[in-house]
């Protein structure tokens, strides 16, 4: 897969975490939670998926021939991204 699929396909990753994490923080403004009260892993996640945008938009202007270590670097992201999940998930199941 060349570096602009890539890319393409990432941003609507990148768009499904968002709207996750968007319905968990709406249920938890519902309980009338605040964002320093989230837990910490959902904390850590907006974390990454900024560093996943952030990445993905230096490889959009950049369009490096060889761009392997940072899919090495968005892949390792993915997979926080998926055990922080899970482990936000485990401490607060009724939002998730």
């Amino acid at each position: 897969m060349d570096v602009k699929a890539y890319c393409s396909n990432m941003r609507g990753e990148i768009e499904s975490w968002k709207s996750q994490i968007a319905d968990h923080m709406k249920k938890a403004d519902r309980r009338s939670a605040e964002m320093d009260q989230a837990p910490q892993a959902i904390v850590k996640i907006n974390e990454l998926i900024t560093e996943l945008e952030e990445t993905i938009g230096r490889l959009e202007v950049e369009c490096p021939a060889d761009w392997s270590s940072e899919k090495a670097q968005l892949d390792g992201i993915l997979s926080d991204l998926e055990r922080l999940w899970q482990e936000a998930a485990e401490s607060s199941p009724d939002d998730l």
